[in-house]
């Protein structure tokens, strides 16, 4: 799998996409810079099957609208609070933004801890719950590589004032993640900031 990150306009938040050499399908991890998105996939020749939502901050979501327009069959994925984040633009913070952000779409499949997505023949996607900096949040593994969105940012203190955030999950999300870093042969992909190498030893 090869995985492209784009540093979006918007809070510098990361949307990553996931691709095979050998395979038309591929995915994102968040919806950022619409244009940049649709650009590519078209470029490349894909087929856009589904787009992982890490967490449902304006600033992961803001694309949604435009890429799934652009690619009407792709689905959604989400948690339960984070499908709610979609269709409120109080809860997803866009309202506090400039602009009032809602998705427009129905093509939502909500997604549950433990949950495992085919994403290519030979490579599955797996469901994390990591609640703490927002009640959405999810954290997605596949192989060796780990998409936190804001639940683990390498270079920065994770946030936990928000409405909907719990200094306690958080904590405990963090030491989940910790926990799967620990293995080794990571790279980990959070919703800002730098791509983390993490060799065993």
């Amino acid at each position: 799998m090869v995985v492209t990150q784009i540093v979006n306009t918007v809070f510098s938040s990361n949307t990553y996409i996931l691709s095979n050499e050998t395979e038309q399908n591929c995915w994102l991890v968040d919806c950022g810079d619409a244009e940049i998105l649709i650009d590519w996939i078209k470029e490349h020749n894909k087929k856009l099957a589904g787009i992982f939502i890490t967490h449902t901050h304006f600033d992961h979501i803001y694309g949604l609208n435009l890429v799934v327009s652009a690619f009407p069959e792709c689905v959604v994925y989400t948690s339960i609070n984070g499908e709610k984040g979609l269709f409120s633009e109080k809860l997803n913070f866009s309202r506090y933004n400039g602009t009032n952000f809602v998705f427009k779409h129905k093509n939502v499949e909500i997604l549950y801890d433990n949950d495992k997505i085919q994403l290519f023949s030979n490579t599955t996607l797996s469901v994390i719950y990591t609640p703490g900096h927002d009640w959405s949040c999810i954290t997605y593994n596949s192989g060796e590589n780990l998409f936190t969105g804001d639940s683990y940012l390498p270079d920065y203190k994770v946030i936990t004032n928000f409405p909907k955030s719990d200094k306690n999950l958080a904590k405990q999300s963090l030491n989940k993640i910790y926990d799967m870093i620990s293995l080794g042969d990571k790279e980990v992909f959070p919703g800002h900031g730098s791509i983390l190498n993490v060799l065993s030893k």
